[in-house]
């Protein structure tokens, strides 16, 4: 009789060693998300509004040239998302360097406060993204955005897990969602995430409308 037991602990060795690397690779993975909120957190308060770091007092787009909403990944505002005291930065643009640094605007849309659509793009993250917890956003939540002089608060009537859309679903951004030819006479913020944390083309958008507003 064959003694086949070298055999049976040459392919046991082999399975382990696969199952560790792929369970190594997947907690790389997992460490490398789960690391990038962590940074997102740490550095969401240290990012200055334009108008702190020029000495202004104006509004969020304010007078001194050049303006910086026809700049790329500079801080207008600041958002506050329910539950949450982190304030994260609102970058002009949506390029990588925006929404690695915080949330990205979009700049042909409205500014903070101003009648029309103000829409607002961010990542979920398995820890610490700006919009880690947007699918648990219920219709009358607020949202706020800080700016140089004003605290403006809407108020959720869309919640993001109810609403998913295609990137090229750009009828998001109209002035008024869904209607480009209408004349806005509401302040709107629209927030858009990736729906899963894993790859897809799947957003989550949700309509705020705006409720209040006070000074800074």
């Amino acid at each position: 009789m064959t003694d086949r037991t070298p055999k049976r602990w040459t392919f046991r060795l082999a399975v382990a060693l696969v199952a560790v690397a792929l369970l190594a690779a997947a907690g790389l993975g997992w460490w490398w998300l789960w690391g990038a909120g962590q940074r997102n957190v740490a550095r969401a308060g240290d990012d200055a509004l334009y108008c702190d770091m020029n000495g202004g007092s104006g509004d969020a787009t304010p007078s001194p040239t050049p303006n910086p909403a026809t700049q790329d990944n500079v801080v207008i505002g600041l958002l506050t998302m329910p539950g949450s005291m982190t304030m994260w930065p609102i970058h002009t643009g949506v390029s990588d360097a925006a929404l690695d640094a915080g949330v990205g605007w979009y700049q042909q849309t409205a500014e903070p406060g101003q009648v029309g659509n103000m829409a607002l793009v961010g990542r979920r993250l398995p820890s610490g993204g700006p919009f880690d917890n947007i699918l648990n956003l219920n219709v009358g939540d607020t949202v706020t955005v800080t700016t140089c002089t004003s605290v403006f608060t809407y108020t959720l009537v869309t919640a993001p897990r109810d609403l998913t859309v295609q990137p090229t679903d750009d009828w998001v951004l109209d002035a008024v969602p869904g209607s480009p030819s209408a004349m806005p006479t509401d302040a709107w913020l629209t927030l858009i995430a990736n729906q899963s944390i894993e790859s897809s083309p799947d957003r989550a958008v949700g309509f705020a409308k705006l409720t209040a507003t006070s000074a800074r």
